[in-house]
Parts: structure tokens; C-alpha cells; sequence
């Protein structure tokens, strides 16, 4: 399907940005190109979306990285077809088969040096009292990996969001400790009020 310009300023309207984040001092660097990309000419997210309904996306954007000391926040965005379209991207996000591959893909991407991290498991929950009329879905896991100064935790939450067309996925990673939950719910709900065209 050919990408449409309204759509697309959707899209752009929709990702990530630093002022939805939690606190203050995070810096934000345009989104780096993954091996997976040079070699293969395809990202983790793309490796993970089996039954996305790509023909129908009209629009997408990516977030730059938002990091802030061993946190690092980002979003993709999509705009759909149709709202039968976005409901079938939605669900697809948030199947434990796509935050499986994920999360896999991510541990394995952690230290490419020394060896990937190791999946400890993860765990779905709904997120609730989200305004605007989002739908939303939360994968939340924990990782391990070893690093000069011992063994890394490292959190990640896998945050779904869809309104009418659109349907976003924000990656909050944090390590030592998870970002708390009010303030991944913060996030969701500031994400959820651009999702209306």
C-alpha cells in the first residue's frame, strides 16, 4: 500500500518524545542501524512482527533513543488502512509470541562481545485507566548479562498501544531496577492522547 503524507505526520506525531518520559535528563540520539540491519537489510522489531499486517500500513516512524544513565526509551508508530487493520497490528504486539522473539532478540543483542544475556522470563499484564480510549498491553521481562563489574539486571517493559488506525509499541528499558510502575503508566498515557487523528 503507498505510504500517505497525512498518515505519515500521524506517525511522526505519534512516537516517542522526551517530554513523555519520566524526570529529567534524558538525551536523545537518533536510532542506530543493528546488525541485523546491515547484514540482513531487517531490524529485531521487523524479525519479530509475524502476522503484522504490513500490506496495510499506510505510515510508520521510529523514535530516536532516549537515554538516560542505564535506561533507554524508544517507540515505533504505525498508521493502518483501517481500524480492523490496526486491531489485528495491535494484537500482534501484544501475542507473548511477539514479545518472546523479542525479548530473545534483545538478550541476545545485549553484549556482543561477551556473550548474549540470559532470559530469566517474562510476564504479560493489561494497563489499566489508560485515557484517551487506547487499547493497551504491557510485556514486562527481566534479562541478566555479565559485564566487567559482574552480573547486569536488566528490565524491560513492551508497552502496545492502539487507538482507531493507529498502533504504537514503546521499549522502556532500565537496569538495575524497573521503571516504576506510575511511571510507565505516565508514559502510556501521554503516548495514548496522540494517538487520536
Amino acid at each position: 500500500m503507498a505510504l500517505d503524507e497525512i498518515d505519515a505526520g500521524r506517525a511522526e506525531r505519534i512516537v516517542l518524545r522526551s517530554f513523555d518520559l519520566p524526570g529529567a535528563g534524558w538525551e536523545a540520539v537518533p536510532a542506530p542501524m543493528t546488525a541485523a540491519e546491515a547484514v540482513h537489510g531487517d531490524d529485531l522489531l521487523d524479525a519479530c512482527l509475524a502476522g503484522f499486517p504490513d500490506p496495510d500500513v499506510t505510515a510508520s516512524a521510529e523514535s530516536d533513543r532516549f537515554t538516560r544513565k542505564d535506561a533507554l526509551a524508544y517507540s515505533v508508530a504505525w498508521v493502518l488502512s483501517s481500524e480492523a487493520a490496526a486491531e489485528i497490528a495491535f494484537a500482534t504486539l501484544a501475542h507473548e509470541r511477539f514479545a518472546t522473539a523479542f525479548v530473545t532478540g534483545m538478550a541476545a543483542e545485549v553484549d556482543p562481545e561477551h556473550g548474549a544475556a540470559t532470559l530469566l522470563g517474562h510476564v504479560a499484564n493489561l494497563v489499566g485507566g489508560i485515557d484517551a480510549g487506547a487499547r493497551a498491553a504491557v510485556h514486562q521481562a527481566r534479562l541478566t548479562a555479565a559485564d566487567a563489574d559482574g552480573i547486569l539486571s536488566i528490565h524491560l517493559e513492551l508497552l502496545a498501544l492502539q487507538e482507531e488506525r493507529a498502533v504504537t509499541l514503546v521499549i522502556l528499558a532500565d537496569s538495575p531496577d524497573p521503571m516504576p510502575v506510575a511511571d510507565v503508566h505516565g508514559v502510556a498515557e501521554r503516548v495514548a492522547v496522540r494517538l487520536s487523528p
